[in-house]
């Protein structure tokens, strides 16, 4: 063999060896394309964890939003708001987070005006303003949806033993049930001895009576507004708050709407999440098209020395 054609033979090898090192061997001169791609190619990865782990959290959040006001007692990690509900003699005829139900959120937010109502009355009779708990709210909401359908008060709880308070009536809003269980304070001033429980016309003054008692501190409400004439009002209350937390209700508002900025970043995490896996899906795509193109070229040269 001529000293000419040994040294292109040499050249060919050596060339056909740098490429085998190139592609096969890792971390072996990577160009500047290559690590591009590995770069990409691990940002893809960790994008798409991220977009699995807000995917589940998310998924979880829908969950509890659909279940309504029982999510938002979740959510809050109120255990005795949740076993009021779940212990409810009438359990079976509430229709978590379904619209018009009472434990929707809109109407666990709306039931508040309620109880801003009868605290403005309790005001002008120089009473103490009535602050709100979880497990009340959940009480009113088991309560308003029995009475939707039985149509009777349904009497479903105690606390330690002792029977809550409880107004009930259907109206066309929170307003007009306030303004109606208030008017009767006109009959119990005219007959002092119906505001009594051992009075045979205590039921004629017994909406004010509830509502007027200076013993109750602590209240609930619920409305119920699914299709029929007027929406299903509840009211409960009772002297103390057993140790849990209470709340005005403008404080229950701002828990209601954290509640509800909670489940809307929970879907936003997750879009920005998917937003930036597919920018980075393309940044590996177009990383991968740059690669092949250089080992494409590499070869074509190889092939020409050869």
């Amino acid at each position: 063999m001529k000293k000419g054609h040994f040294k292109k033979l040499l050249s060919s090898i050596f060339a056909a060896a740098l490429l085998v090192c190139v592609l096969l061997v890792p971390g072996f001169a990577k160009t500047d394309a290559e690590k591009e791609l590995e770069a990409a190619n691990a940002q893809v990865a960790t994008l798409e964890q991220k977009v699995a782990d807000c995917q589940t959290a998310f998924t979880e959040a829908q969950a509890q939003n659909r279940r309504g006001s029982y999510g938002f007692f979740q959510w809050a990690g109120s255990k005795s708001a949740i076993e009021a509900l779940d212990n409810a003699k009438y359990k079976n005829l509430i229709a978590y987070g379904t619209a018009g139900d009472a434990t929707s959120l809109d109407n666990l937010e709306a039931a508040l005006d309620l109880i801003d109502k009868v605290n403005e009355y309790r005001k002008a009779d120089g009473l103490k303003e009535l602050v709100v708990t979880d497990t009340m709210m959940a009480m009113a909401e088991a309560d308003a949806d029995a009475y939707y359908d039985l149509n009777t008060a349904p009497k479903q709880f105690t606390v330690s033993g002792n029977k809550i308070a409880e107004n009930l009536g259907t109206f066309s809003n929170a307003a007009k049930a306030a303004d109606s269980w208030y008017a009767e304070k006109k009959v119990a001033e005219e007959h002092p001895d119906y505001m009594s429980y051992s009075s045979s016309n205590w039921s004629k003054v017994g909406h004010y009576f509830n509502l007027s008692q200076k013993k109750y501190t602590v209240t609930g409400a619920a409305a119920n507004s699914r299709p029929v004439s007027g929406i299903k009002f509840c009211q409960v209350y009772y002297s103390n708050a057993n140790g849990e937390k209470t709340y005005t209700t403008k404080e229950y508002r701002e828990r209601i709407a954290e509640y509800r900025v909670f489940y809307d970043d929970r879907k936003e995490d997750l879009q920005e999440a998917q937003a930036a896996l597919q920018e980075a899906r393309v940044r590996q795509a177009t990383a991968q098209r740059i690669v092949d193109a250089e080992k494409q070229g590499t070869a074509s040269t190889t092939t020409a020395n050869a």
